[in-house]
């Protein structure tokens, strides 16, 4: 941001948005209100954030809801008409009309950058997977603060260079998977180090997904039978290949379906595994696994797997015993804890310890000691809560941190880890094969022909800065 302009000593200092900054950094959480109580009207504009939304669909509308206590002066989406459409019938809560009337909209960030570079705080990205990295690294080489869907990008290689990026630039961080936000996940630690279920040594988590209306079928070739399908009018298809190679514009990659496809996605569990392994990686502080490996129904070479079983090996640490994970998508499903017990459809993960077993529900909703009969006996003398809560989701926790407060719990210091975990359950999908990992090295030892998929693992096409 620009510097204010020098005042005479004589006269009065009028408050600036840089001044306000500094003072919010240095008050820290004496500026950090429940959400209920910041409300935009109760703010100056010199006090809120100016925020560039990268992807205004989908989960962009949830960054819209989620920081509407603050400013928004970019919107940027590869298909405007449909984006503002959107906008005018949305469903969700977010800054009424009137305060998105004045926010400039723009179809390539690359522009939005160059015009408005010194507009912007803080940049929200929820575009297609294999977009995150190029823009992400553009906001933070002009030093904003970055909010990112998951996963945070799509290959490991990729995740350490925005790691070291966002580190050497000082910015804030998170990515988007919500339940690092939610009570859920910090019960499940607290009675993990309570010892509510003895020490845990097997982790069971599963998914509902890939399944309609985010994923097309595994066997879909997205190049066989090519049909002249017009590219519709309002979107620029060359902006949303971005990075990715050039193909021709089919309707069956947008705008949900390219989660299943290798060149934008990272499949059902890149798609949620961030969301379902969050409370493992986070209770059990797992770091960086041994060894992974996957069991897949039919691979296809552009698509991933309709159903996957991937299995992760973590080594002893920090006193803890080795730890196998194991993940399930499609129709393969975890094995029953009990008889009579009922899998949640969405998704979860199951602890396995050796005084009990306990159940978090997806995106860390929920916790609960099984049997329901010990939760109901333990309801009165459960560990007390030591973590910090977050007041108001994991938006407000950024703006917060922005603004000086606590480290965001999704910042990409732990991001990082846990996207690790997951992108090397997409390389043993991808690789079929057994891989063992070198954490230092950032490499499969046993097989080195696989080192491909631990990243750069695309060809990224020439003229988006990476």
């Amino acid at each position: 941001m620009n510097s204010p302009a020098s005042q005479p000593t004589s006269s009065p200092v009028r408050p600036t948005r840089r001044r306000f900054l500094v003072r919010s950094a240095a008050l820290g959480s004496i500026l950090i209100l429940p959400h209920g109580l910041r409300g935009q009207g109760r703010r100056s504009p010199n006090e809120r954030l100016r925020i560039a939304q990268v992807g205004v669909g989908g989960r962009g509308g949830a960054s819209l809801s989620g920081l509407a206590d603050e400013q928004f002066v970019a919107l940027c989406d590869v298909d405007e008409k449909r984006s503002r459409a959107g906008l005018a019938g949305g469903k969700k809560s977010g800054p009424p009309a009137a305060q998105l009337k004045d926010a400039k909209w723009f179809k390539d960030f690359r522009v939005m950058f160059e015009q408005m570079e010194d507009q912007i705080d803080a940049v929200a990205i929820a575009t297609p997977d294999h977009m995150h990295f190029p823009i992400a690294m553009a906001a933070i080489a002009r030093k904003k603060h970055v909010y990112v869907e998951k996963p945070m990008c799509r290959c490991l290689s990729e995740v350490r260079r925005l790691h070291a990026a966002a580190t050497a630039a000082g910015v804030v961080t998170q990515m988007g998977n919500q339940g690092r936000a939610a009570e859920g996940i910090r019960l499940a630690r607290e009675w993990v180090q309570a010892g509510l279920i003895g020490e845990v040594h097997t982790v069971h988590t599963w998914t509902d997904r890939p399944r309609l209306p985010w994923f097309y079928p595994a066997d879909f070739d997205p190049d066989a039978n090519p049909q002249e399908t017009p590219v519709p009018a309002t979107l620029d298809w060359d902006l949303w290949l971005g990075v990715a190679p050039p193909r021709p514009y089919r309707p069956e990659l947008v705008p949900s379906f390219w989660r299943g496809f290798t060149d934008y996605g990272t499949g059902s569990l890149g798609d949620m595994g961030c969301h379902q392994l969050d409370a493992p990686f986070y209770a059990l502080d797992l770091g960086s696994p041994t060894s992974v490996e996957s069991a897949t129904t039919q691979r296809h070479p552009k698509t991933f797997p309709a159903s996957t079983a991937v299995t992760w090996k973590f080594p002893a640490r920090g006193g803890r015993g080795p730890v196998e994970m194991k993940w399930f998508d499609g129709t393969m499903k975890p094995p029953l804890p009990a008889p009579g017990f009922k899998l949640s459809e969405s998704g979860g993960s199951l602890f396995y310890g050796t005084k009990g077993t306990m159940s978090v529900t997806s995106h860390s909703g929920s916790c609960r000691l099984l049997p329901e009969e010990r939760m109901q006996a333990m309801a009165g003398s459960l560990p007390l809560k030591t973590i910090p809560r977050v007041n108001g989701g994991p938006f407000p926790e950024w703006a917060a941190a922005i603004r000086g407060g606590p480290k965001c719990g999704s910042n990409f210091d732990y991001a990082a880890g846990l996207t690790e975990v997951v992108l090397l359950g997409v390389a043993a999908q991808r690789a079929q094969a057994r891989l063992d990992w070198d954490p230092v090295a950032g490499r499969f030892p046993n097989r080195p022909d696989c080192d491909v998929f631990a990243g750069p693992g695309y060809a990224y096409r020439p003229g988006w800065g990476v």
